[in-house]
């Protein structure tokens, strides 16, 4: 499974919540496939949704691991309860979690070495500031965000990688869509050249992604799908992007 187009849905949500979601998204979906679709919804509802969502069979999966599998570790969910309640993936290293919980990149490199491990896909996000961006260090922190983790990890053996600019996170600004694409390419060609006992499935884009923009996004070559936070929230609007990228690349 490549998971391609991925809904963020932070801290938001109830049971009535994704019923409306899901109603919402089925009525509006043009689409067969449902394999590279996946929701990560807050961990308390991923058992329910994941039994809610088995017809259409979008993957469900968490919005962070613990970095230890076991453990006093009070209000932490470990990679095999997240995959014990029916998920399938876990995102890692989101800038909110660098930046609220000040994980590093050895606390990312463990999480994705467990989520390997109990056989959920990886989800890694990297991303610069808007200081970095600034300063043109873009595709310099990038690198060492990538190789960093990448070189910490022990048990790793595929990846998906989310390029999501910090600045971009919310704010309804995007970099240019060539840009993604160059940025993206030089992330492959890390992974690729310096990881090669590390299978890359896909990088996507995060950042403010929405109805109007996908277009332009989805166009570029090196960009192979999307990381929605807001726009997620409504299932008709996270349909239609579906709908674009199907018409676009296929899912």
């Amino acid at each position: 499974m490549s998971l391609k187009l991925l809904a963020n849905w932070k801290l938001h949500g109830s049971k009535s919540f994704y019923q409306n979601w899901f109603a919402a998204f089925n009525q509006s979906y043009r689409g067969s496939n449902h394999d590279s679709l996946g929701i990560a919804p807050p961990s308390i509802y991923i058992s329910d949704i994941a039994r809610y969502s088995s017809n259409p069979g979008i993957a469900i999966g968490s919005q962070n691991i613990d970095q230890f599998s076991s453990g006093a570790r009070t209000g932490e969910i470990a990679s095999r309860m997240v995959k014990d309640a029916g998920g399938l993936f876990s995102i890692t290293g989101h800038s909110e979690r660098r930046m609220f919980f000040n994980e590093l990149d050895g606390d990312i490199a463990a999480k994705l070495d467990l989520a390997s491990a109990a056989s959920l896909i990886p989800i890694l996000c990297v991303g610069e500031s808007s200081e970095e961006r600034d300063q043109n260090k873009t595709e310099k922190v990038l690198e060492m965000q990538v190789s960093n983790v990448l070189r910490a990890c022990s048990t790793l053996h595929s990846l998906t990688i989310a390029y999501e600019p910090v600045w971009a996170i919310g704010s309804g600004m995007i970099p240019e869509p060539e840009e993604i694409n160059s940025i993206h390419e030089m992330i492959k060609d890390v992974v690729q050249s310096r990881f090669s006992n590390i299978d890359l499935h896909a990088v996507i884009y995060g950042g403010s992604v929405n109805l109007e923009n996908s277009k332009s996004i989805f166009k570029e070559k090196e960009i192979d799908g999307a990381l929605i936070g807001g726009a997620s929230l409504n299932g008709e609007e996270f349909a239609s992007i579906a709908n674009i990228f199907n018409d676009l690349k296929g899912l």
